[in-house]
């Protein structure tokens, strides 16, 4: 498009001397520049204008000649530009006729520029952006289709407006620089105040505008919406100079600028968390430079797997990010029965090397190296993780495994309902990611996720601490249970000891050495269901077990032992059967005081460039032009890597997907069928999915058949 518009001016240097280039779009506004768009997407065209009025801030000028009319902006004095006015710099200059061109109700773009022997900026013109010649385009009506091309409708932004502006440096040994010339009148109507706001200058992105996009990005939430709730924000479209576009281009910059790097970003932000973070850990391994697999886990998580590690699960989930790297986060549950997270993992295959070697990083950094070495531990934990056999095969045999009534005598299996638990944890994890994420955006959307269910944690925590019980029942075991117990658990306690009331009653005491053997039979609200329970106490070290095992599967009390400890005027439930898990002191008190990972960072150079950007971005003031150096900022990395050691791995097909095994339906078929290539049958003349075999111009008689055929084709 270089060759189909007129760029230069009549005053164009073009001395050996000097030697000319054309302008650089990075040494200014990039906004400020022509570009291909607004040649085709301009709003008028340039046959409306001659039936445009007279604009607020213009007056119409008759030329000399009958001419073209031309406008000459109103605007106050003092932003008037003089010819041989002297600043101290260009860049002073421009943006004086900037100004200038904001109140008049322009746009400009850097146009000319001259250069001394050392490269310096001699000469520079900024002139109006509607300058430029539009291109002339033959029409041939005999070629209706225009050579196969398709040709879109256009207008144009241009109209070979000679408005321009031309400052000149004094001298090579200094900056200062003078206008050496000025043309004020304009070939077509100006902005009127109202229709400012559609101007580039007005749609420039702020560095809170940026920096709004990203963090929306967070949530999961695209620039498009992004854009909607700030218009909600702002009370309305019109106090949003970007329009949504703007916004989505920005979006787009950010992925052009992380491009081929986001495996190596990603790995370099981990690395820089694990080398400044307490006790963060980060493991990652690659195949032949590609990234393979990675793990990591933080302070908190591993504090909540020394307090809750007891009952673990974890789960495959897809569709996270663009890679089809398969997330697999491993998940507890808290003192408030609430799944929390522990660690997590991307892999790219679903292999057994891959969960070894996730699993042993797993135990790498919640075990401790001692516990590893125990053979019998290792022994144990590959029996139970890789067994090699068959999963239909053994699904029988094995099934002391997997039935729920197999784990009676097991601790806590009550809360081991992992298929609900990881389900439910992957469906959380997916509302914050989508499959188009980038791994940088994956990391992000997981640290928000990660904020929320930290924070819903500590609110549950908060809730526990400044809660005051009702006492339905005057039992001394349920206000010891209320100063002991979190909310969730105590709900379950107290359901337990209002059954015991009610619903329990003692058939018989007996002593059998040492122990205080008590039968307990419990109803049903309709009193016809009978169950009898055996519960056994010693005194005075107040040792009591149960037959229905309540307090194995789930680690509180059952209603049979509270009618026996109520019985034996036992008012505290005893210290060995509070289990920590449970309690409300369970999690260490600085835990609330912690920063997520997403917010600690430690350099102080990158702290004050993050809050001189917010400074910055909080008035209502354009970004810099180094959109790199912003974008560095906001996605909490050091700087954007010129070697790339690490890859990202080519879109993974993950388990299940794209076997071609699955029925057709009869409309895929017909759809299939449809966009089938055709060929001419012989007997019709007519491109069909038949030949002349099937034709049902063929006569059916054998015997005729080539007879009528060469009829047909003859026209008899």
């Amino acid at each position: 498009m270089s060759d189909s518009f007129d760029y230069s001016s009549d005053d164009t240097e073009d001395d050996d001397q000097y030697g000319e280039e054309e302008i650089n779009c990075n040494e200014y506004d990039d906004d400020d520049f022509y570009n291909f768009d607004d040649q085709y997407n301009g709003r008028n065209q340039l046959s409306d204008y001659a039936s445009e009025e007279e604009s607020f801030n213009s007056n119409v000028v008759d030329p000399p000649g009958g001419k073209t009319k031309l406008w000459k902006p109103i605007v106050p004095k003092d932003f008037m530009p003089d010819v041989d006015a002297i600043y101290q710099s260009l860049e002073e200059a421009v943006e004086m006729y900037k100004l200038y061109a904001d109140k008049a109700g322009f746009g400009v773009r850097l146009n000319t520029v001259t250069r001394f022997g050392d490269k310096t900026i001699k000469k520079r013109y900024v002139v109006c952006n509607k300058m430029g010649k539009i291109p002339n385009r033959s029409t041939d009506t005999l070629d209706p289709e225009g050579s196969g091309r398709n040709k879109r409708n256009s207008n144009f932004k241009i109209t070979d407006c000679e408005a321009l502006i031309k400052f000149e440096r004094l001298h090579m040994q200094t900056n200062a620089c003078k206008i050496y010339e000025f043309e004020e009148n304009h070939n077509h109507p100006l902005e009127t105040k109202e229709e400012r706001r559609y101007s580039k200058r007005a749609r420039r992105l702020s560095y809170k505008d940026k920096e709004f996009i990203v963090r929306s990005s967070t949530s999961n939430i695209g620039a498009t919406k992004a854009h909607k709730l700030q218009a909600s924000l702002q009370g309305g479209y019109e106090n949003v100079g970007p329009e949504a576009i703007d916004y989505k281009n920005f979006r787009r910059k950010v992925g052009n600028i992380i491009g081929d790097k986001d495996a190596q970003l990603v790995v370099d932000k981990m690395n820089m968390r694990k080398d400044e973070l307490h006790n963060y850990t980060f493991e990652y391994k690659c195949v032949d430079n590609v990234l393979n697999t990675m793990f990591w886990a933080d302070e908190t998580d591993k504090l909540y797997y020394k307090e809750f590690g007891d009952v673990i699960s974890f789960d495959a989930t897809f569709r996270t990010n663009k890679y089809g790297m398969i997330f697999v986060p491993f998940t507890a549950i808290d003192n408030h029965k609430r799944s929390i997270n522990i660690g997590a993992g991307l892999l790219s295959n679903e292999s057994i090397e891959s969960y070894r070697w996730l699993l042993e990083s797993f135990l790498k950094a919640h075990v401790s190296a001692d516990f590893l070495k125990n053979t019998d531990f290792r022994k144990r934990f590959t029996k139970l993780v890789w067994n090699d056999k068959r999963w239909f095969k053994d699904m029988y045999r094995d099934r002391k495994l997997w039935i729920p009534a197999y784990f009676k005598d097991m601790s806590l299996h009550d809360l081991m309902k992992t298929t609900s638990r990881s389900e439910s944890v992957n469906s959380f994890f997916n509302k914050y990611s989508n499959s188009g994420n980038l791994l940088i955006y994956f990391m992000m959307n997981y640290d928000t996720a990660i904020g929320k269910q930290r924070n819903a944690q500590q609110k549950l925590e908060h809730d526990t601490k400044n809660a005051k019980h009702e006492m339905t029942l005057p039992s001394g075991l349920l206000e010891h249970a209320a100063a002991v117990y979190t909310k969730k658990s105590l709900y379950e306690v107290k359901k337990e000891i209002f059954k015991a009331v009610w619903y329990c009653s003692i058939d018989s005491v007996e002593k059998i050495d040492g122990w205080q053997v008590v039968m307990i039979t419990q109803t049903d609200k309709s009193k016809q269901l009978k169950i009898k329970c055996k519960v056994e106490l010693k005194l005075p070290e107040k040792e009591v077990k149960c037959s229905c095992n309540h307090f194995i599967r789930t680690g509180i009390l059952c209603r049979h032992i509270f009618v026996v400890l109520k019985n034996n005027h036992i008012e505290e439930i005893p210290e060995q059967y509070t289990l920590t898990r449970w309690r409300r002191d369970a999690i260490s008190s600085h835990l609330p005081s912690m920063k997520h990972v997403a917010t600690e960072i430690k350099d102080d150079t990158f702290k004050l460039l993050t809050e001189a950007a917010m400074e910055f971005g909080s008035s209502n003031q354009t970004s810099s032009d180094n959109d790199e150096e912003e974008i560095i900022r906001m996605l909490g990395i050091r700087s954007i890597p010129d070697e790339i050691n690490i890859h990202p791995p080519a879109s993974i097909r993950t388990k299940g997907s794209g076997t071609k095994k699955r029925m057709v339906s009869v409309i895929e078929k017909a759809v299939a069928a449809a966009k089938k290539k055709t060929r001419m049958c012989t007997g019709c003349n007519q491109y069909v999915n038949h030949n002349w075999r099937t034709c049902k111009m063929n006569n059916s008689n054998a015997k005729f058949g080539n007879v009528n055929r060469l009829m047909i084709l003859s026209g008899i």
